[in-house]
């Protein structure tokens, strides 16, 4: 690791338990069911708050890259800095339906073999989920049917049929396991930002009783599965208020991570924009993971194709050490589609401003 991470977290998560600062998760019935590792993981990442420590995530990272798909090995962070970062982030869509491959083309397979991987460097793995429908058969994006999630919820085929695709993910995660056949502790963040209109359960097509009964059925499912390896992560896009925040919070005791996913758009034009509304859910976030005893976390970030060379040191790092999150992660490097990328790349023009970001001793990588 770049830092020796788990002595320094597990030390400032420990003494800052005396002055009243840490972040301590309450007894839920997952922590009651929790493998050995979960509880080390939870109590990692409320070290990392304690101790003004974040991991850094990149999504589907050693999957491809900027200008490469499926080379084992690779990943563009650690071309530009030599490490990989702290966090991988991976997305189920698909394994729903039976499929091998993940709609980013990405092998489930290879996710699992990734993530284990990742354990055994002494990273961490965050998975989400856009599912496809199963009321409609499309996809997540598609929002034209605004009773989808009712009737999940309420119709006793369609609740069947979304309790099967919850079951896929339960075997799925099951399977996750290091050499010792030992479960792998990762952090599952489904029904992600709620408060928008891009996916068919966001705001404007569910109540917040039917989104809540979406993670009660869910919970439900992976309890009975026997999964016990999960964190759980709540994160809403961009809010106003706390009260929007918490609207269509599903409860204490299906929660461990409370999240924000706050993107950068416009560039400079834009830069302030970011920085206020990223500082205002981010301050949502941490006092109300403190009110909660829940760890805190920016889940989603990033700027698409980094028109701002010190974007790293001169936006996010500022936001990062003005609220004490656990971890934060930027989206992916497509290979198909050259300015659809978040992370830097050997030649990119914000290295420089990365590299610094990297060296800072806020910031968490893993070799």
């Amino acid at each position: 690791m770049k830092k020796s991470y788990i002595a320094i977290a597990l030390l400032a998560f420990l003494g800052s338990c005396a002055s009243h600062k840490a972040v301590v998760p309450s007894s839920t019935p997952q922590a009651k069911t929790a493998t050995t590792g979960t509880e080390a993981l939870r109590a990692r990442l409320a070290g990392n708050v304690a101790a003004g420590k974040t991991l850094f995530g990149h999504h589907d990272d050693t999957a491809y890259g900027h200008t490469w798909f499926g080379e084992e090995g690779r990943s563009d962070v650690k071309e530009t800095v030599g490490e990989y970062p702290a966090m991988m982030s991976w997305d189920l869509g698909r394994l729903e339906l039976g499929d091998t491959a993940n709609l980013d083309r990405v092998p489930f397979s290879k996710i699992r073999r990734e993530a284990q991987a990742q354990h055994r460097r002494g990273g961490v793995n965050t998975f989400s989920w856009h599912p496809w429908n199963p009321v409609t058969g499309t996809d997540s994006w598609t929002t034209t049917d605004s009773t989808v999630v009712r009737r999940m919820v309420t119709d006793p085929e369609y609740t069947a049929a979304y309790r099967a695709q919850v079951r896929r993910l339960a075997d799925f995660f099951n399977t996750l396991t290091d050499e010792r056949g030992e479960k792998i502790p990762v952090i599952f963040r489904p029904w992600h930002e709620q408060t928008g209109g891009w996916f068919f359960w966001g705001k404007p097509y569910c109540t917040p009783e039917e989104y809540k009964a979406l993670w009660h059925i869910m919970r439900e499912e992976m309890d009975a599965a026997g999964v016990d390896n999960l964190l759980w992560a709540y994160s809403p896009d961009r809010v106003s208020t706390k009260e929007e925040y918490l609207e269509r919070y599903p409860g204490n005791e299906y929660v461990d991570i409370l999240g924000t996913d706050i993107y950068h758009f416009n560039g400079e034009a834009g830069v302030q924009e970011y920085i206020d509304v990223a500082s205002r859910n981010l301050g949502i976030v941490t006092a109300t993971a403190r009110e909660l005893g829940k760890i805190p976390a920016f889940t989603e970030t990033g700027s698409e194709a980094l028109p701002m060379a010190d974007w790293w040191t001169d936006t996010l790092l500022p936001l990062l050490k003005e609220n004490s999150v656990s971890f934060v992660v930027v989206w992916r490097n497509a290979s198909d589609r050259p300015t659809h990328y978040y992370a830097p790349f050997p030649g990119e023009h914000s290295v420089p401003s990365f590299k610094r970001f990297h060296n800072d001793p806020t910031t968490i990588f893993v070799k």
